[in-house]
């Protein structure tokens, strides 16, 4: 999988699950599912720190890209050579 978004996506997706369903054979459903997102949100911010900023880098190099293309064209469109 080569999109960090959606790798960090699906990780925090498979802790929530790996937490939530044996805990659903004990309790309502949507309390396990809450402790797997709370245990999610806590895992996530230790274990999966490299992927978050990998994720953050991908954002903010589109939206780096987005801003240049902004640019050129607004140049393009007032007659200036870019």
């Amino acid at each position: 999988m080569n999109n960090p978004v959606a790798k960090y996506f699906l990780t925090r997706l498979a802790i929530i699950a790996v937490v939530a369903v044996p805990l659903m054979f004990f309790m309502n459903a949507l309390i396990a599912v809450a402790i797997g997102l709370l245990a999610s949100m806590v895992i996530g911010f230790t274990l999966l720190r490299k992927q978050q900023i990998a994720m953050i880098d991908h954002i903010d190099a589109g939206a780096q890209r987005r801003r240049e293309e902004k640019e050129r064209l607004r140049a393009e469109l007032a007659g200036d050579d870019a």
